[in-house]
């Protein structure tokens, strides 16, 4: 019995030295097994006679199943004096139901049947979303039919929209961000470009229900509707459901919108702009130029390229500016590649008022030094681990590799888009990364913006070149 207790005593003495000797000094010496291969369930696909194309995907884990149409319509085909039409027309579709279903009646069977429907319109697509109860699908495909054929657009309804539109105007210098985010885009694209121009409250206030109707009327028909269903049904059945629900819809006959060109002195916005907002306790600024689209055949080393520049944690960015000079609140970059019209790349930072002068020349410094000298192996290994690692959520609910389904179709990219992105990925070298860091990365051709107090900084502002002073004050109601 004594024996057997120090042999308790010994192996307890003796297990944490063994455990703690196994624990990684460093968490660059933490192992990970690789990913497995995702591989998404096939969809069904299909058009109706009127040009309206379907996705189904099965999905018996819950008893519900959802619909979301993805519609050929959005903000950047709204008249330039209407800026706000889009995003109105998509609030009050949903507010305001529609034929059979009218606004307050809709809310009404929608709460009887435990069902949501969502509707909106962006910059460059439209969205209409329900989720129901399996035994309520065919009702629920009905309300979602008559909603994109027969909105109601009543008044009351887009005036509360318009009502809220004004807020968001009233609101929209409130998060420096915002602000950032938003100005750079103008910056870029130009004030005027369908991809940079904002409401104001003369554009809301212009806006009638004619404009809403009218709107409707050019860019709703059925064979600019691409529609995923999945949950749990039976494939023969939802497609006996969605012909019943949506095959009168007749054609319209309108041809596709030309998607909007970005304007070519877009690619050229060098300079320093300034936004003064004496509130602001401290700075933040924004670099970068025009970037490309997803379909360019660089786009999958530039995705790299920036992981290593700005994309987390272990980035030069974060780990020069932040870490070790301690120059930035936050830093980071964006490779934002349009999936139809060239993106932005864009850089940023927040840092004291006194050291913006300085945060701007560590970046730029960062991105020559990216462009002049390339990445180590273990920075291409590190940035494509983490982009593959971020790539599997695309894949762990059905709801998302739906929506992902009808997107490629949409943008005109192939079925298998997922898949050959990781594929991509893995094939990108060192001498890509390199290749496309000196062809895009051109410190000289930056456009950079700060946002903060006027004065303070230790340099001046002006020390890195002639100053645009940028205006975002916003302009006051000259109609009611």
């Amino acid at each position: 019995m004594r024996r057997t207790a120090l042999l308790i005593c010994l192996i307890l003495n003796l297990w944490p030295a063994a455990a703690l000797a196994q624990i990684p000094k460093s968490y660059k010496e933490l192992k990970y097994p690789p990913l497995n291969r995702i591989t998404p369930p096939e969809p069904a696909r299909f058009e109706l006679a009127n040009g309206m194309a379907i996705y189904l995907i099965e999905d018996h884990e819950l008893p519900t199943i959802s619909a979301a149409a993805l519609i050929r319509v959005g903000s950047r085909w709204e008249p330039a004096g209407k800026a706000g039409l889009a995003t109105i027309a998509g609030s009050v579709m949903r507010t305001g139901g529609s034929q059979k279903f009218p606004g307050d009646r809709l809310d009404e069977e929608l709460d009887r049947l435990g069902a949501t429907v969502e509707t909106s319109i962006g910059e460059d697509s439209g969205r209409a979303v329900i989720s129901v109860l399996k035994e309520d699908i065919e009702r629920g495909l009905i309300i979602l039919a008559d909603i994109l054929q027969h909105p109601a657009f009543p008044e009351d309804k887009i005036e509360l929209a318009k009502i809220q539109q004004r807020d968001r105007i009233a609101r929209r210098n409130d998060n420096p961000n915002a602000i950032v985010f938003r100005e750079f885009r103008r910056i870029i694209y130009g004030k005027d470009s369908p991809y940079a121009r904002q409401p104001e409250y003369d554009t809301i206030n212009s806006i009638t229900r004619q404009d809403l109707i009218a709107f409707h009327r050019e860019f709703f028909q059925p064979e600019s509707v691409i529609l995923a269903v999945w949950g749990d049904f039976a494939t023969a059945r939802m497609r006996a459901l969605i012909e019943k629900a949506f095959g009168d819809w007749p054609r319209g006959g309108r041809p596709k919108p030309p998607v909007p060109p970005v304007e070519p002195g877009a690619r050229n916005r060098a300079g320093i702009y300034q936004i003064v907002k004496e509130d602001m306790p401290n700075s933040w600024v924004a670099m970068g130029f025009l970037a490309g689209r997803r379909d360019d055949p660089d786009y999958f080393a530039l995705e790299v390229m920036n992981e290593i520049l700005g994309g987390g944690f272990a980035s030069r960015l974060f780990n020069k500016v932040r870490t070790e000079q301690g120059l930035a609140y936050t830093v980071g970059s964006s490779w934002q590649a349009g999936w139809d019209r060239p993106g932005i790349f864009t850089a940023v930072g927040s840092t004291k008022t006194e050291t913006t002068v300085t945060i701007l020349q560590s970046m730029r410094n960062e991105i020559e030094r990216m462009a002049q000298s390339g990445v180590t192996e273990e920075e291409l290994a590190r940035a494509k681990d983490s982009i593959l690692k971020g790539f599997a959520f695309e894949f762990d609910s059905t709801a998302k590799i739906a929506q992902r389904l009808i997107t490629y179709e949409y943008y005109g990219y192939p079925r298998d888009y997922l898949q050959r992105y990781r594929d991509n990925i893995e094939k990108v070298t060192k001498e890509d990364v390199a290749r496309v860091a000196r062809q895009y990365l051109k410190p000289d051709q930056l456009a950079i913006l700060v946002l903060g107090k006027e004065k303070g900084f230790e340099p001046p502002l002006s020390t890195l070149g002639k100053v645009t002073p940028v205006d975002i004050r916003i302009p006051p109601p000259t109609r009611p």
